[in-house]
């Protein structure tokens, strides 16, 4: 009887499958997720405190880019260079300052037989900026547009190093809620495993392991520690050269938004369109538009002004003082000068138009280059929920309940378990991958981030270029 009656109850005992299902795709795979998912019959244990807190501050990238922008030393050298190219403006119309002249000998006291010293002459000179003035001031012009341009082409870089750094710390918020989720999955099966930890009262075991399938479920549980403590360790370091570029404190407890695909760009004939007012274009050809202007200069500049003089000499006519009152032009022989600074103007130009043409030339192969791959990236991202996440997600399901009710073996979990999990880290580093080649795409085009973020945005100047 007792032959018959043991394998009734072991049948009953394992006809009592545990409820598994995977956690459901998500841009940031939590531990609370994980806990939901877990199976029948587990030991109940606290789940891994997240990273925020009420102390936490949440950074979108746009707040970080306004913070950035606000304390970067490169923005205060931009803005003294622009503060240093209005003064060269403002003092390129004006004139020279005259140049008073006082004479004074005993030439007087020798004539009328005193003696002493006395003033003789008093004159005003004035240099009479016939040419120059407005070449100067059409370079400083110039100049003073280029080092406004180059203003917006270090935000756009200081924009895509805010990128990366704050995309980094995403990323690694994200592998370590990853893993703090593959560890708690792990360490799940462990507590199904272990009879003798079983509270009274709680559900029965439904799934025997051999010691060999727990000795490998505890090499299992290990490997997933050392991921999170990998993860622990990037996010660490992530977590320091974002407070650095910041400017915050060491202490900071920051959170970034969850990491998430970037928009489809816009095609590549209308940011095309707006690419000759990209802020580096602007600035190469505004340089190039100065170094013109200074060859004008340099030919104005190989004269010295002439200059008009005004005086008043003393002197004695028929022994009685007579004071002279005359005006005088002075200019200068050109007998020594050359053409040298002529010449090193026009080299000027020719170097900083054959830089601006360089830089035309890269601006439209990055443009291509950045658009074409930020499209692969997100097909890419698609193509692999689609046809690898989605399938590894469903199969991770059915493994665990086939395991569950004894059908498959512990390898056969193992193996699903590695798949889905390498599947959605995969999935992170596309979704990391693209919003980097998005941030690309921003300084490819010269689109800044908080430009996108106002109602007028660079499809909108585009049209209005098309119909100007």
């Amino acid at each position: 009887m007792f032959r018959f009656i043991l394998p009734l109850g072991l049948a009953v005992l394992f006809s009592n499958p545990v409820v598994a299902q995977t956690p459901a795709i998500s841009q940031a795979p939590s531990v609370a997720q994980a806990k939901a998912v877990a199976p029948a019959g587990t030991v109940d244990r606290p789940a891994v405190p997240p990273v925020s807190s009420q102390n936490t501050t949440v950074w979108t990238l746009a707040d970080s880019v306004r913070k950035v922008l606000d304390i970067a030393p490169e923005m205060r050298a931009a803005e003294a260079e622009i503060a240093a190219r209005g003064g060269d403006l403002s003092q390129a119309g004006a004139w020279p300052n005259p140049i008073v002249e006082v004479r004074a000998d005993n030439r007087l006291g020798m004539e009328d037989g005193r003696g002493g010293v006395d003033i003789t002459q008093i004159a005003l000179s004035q240099p009479i900026p016939l040419r120059r003035l407005a070449h100067q001031q059409n370079a400083a012009q110039a100049s003073l547009e280029s080092a406004q341009a180059n203003r917006s082409s270090q935000r756009l870089l200081l924009e895509r190093e805010v990128a990366h750094v704050y995309h980094a710390l995403q990323l690694a918020a994200a592998k370590r809620r990853l893993a703090e989720e593959r560890q708690q999955l792990v360490a799940d099966y462990l507590n199904v495993s272990l009879n003798a930890s079983r509270k009274p009262g709680a559900d029965r075991l439904v799934r025997y392991l051999t010691p060999l399938e727990r000795r490998r479920l505890a090499i299992l549980h290990e490997e997933a520690n050392q991921t999170v403590a990998v993860a622990e360790r990037e996010q660490q370091k992530a977590l320091l050269d974002f407070c650095a570029l910041l400017a915050l404190t060491s202490g900071s407890q920051v959170e970034p938004v969850a990491l998430t695909l970037p928009a489809a760009p816009a095609s590549l004939a209308v940011l095309t369109r707006t690419l000759d007012e990209h802020p580096a274009l602007v600035t190469a050809r505004k340089e190039a538009e100065a170094s013109q202007a200074g060859i004008a200069v340099a030919e104005s500049q190989r004269l010295a002004d002439p200059t008009l003089t005004l005086y008043r000499e003393g002197g004695y006519i028929a022994g009685q003082r007579r004071d002279a009152t005359g005006l005088g032009v002075s200019m200068q022989i050109p007998f020594w000068s050359s053409s040298g600074l002529v010449v090193r103007a026009r080299a000027e130009f020719d170097r900083t138009q054959a830089r601006f043409e360089v830089v035309q030339r890269d601006a439209h192969s990055r443009l291509e280059l950045a658009h074409s791959q930020l499209l692969r990236l997100l097909e890419q991202s698609e193509r692999l929920r689609t046809n690898l996440l989605e399938p590894a997600r469903e199969m991770f399901a059915l493994t665990r309940h086939s395991f569950a009710v004894g059908e498959l073996n512990l390898l056969t979990l193992v193996d699903a378990n590695n798949t889905y999990f390498d599947a959605l880290a995969r999935y992170l580093e596309l979704q990391h991958e693209s919003v980097l080649a998005s941030a690309d795409l921003r300084l490819a085009s010269g689109v800044s981030l908080l430009e996108t973020l106002n109602p007028k945005t660079a499809t909108d100047r585009s049209i209005e270029a098309t119909t100007k």
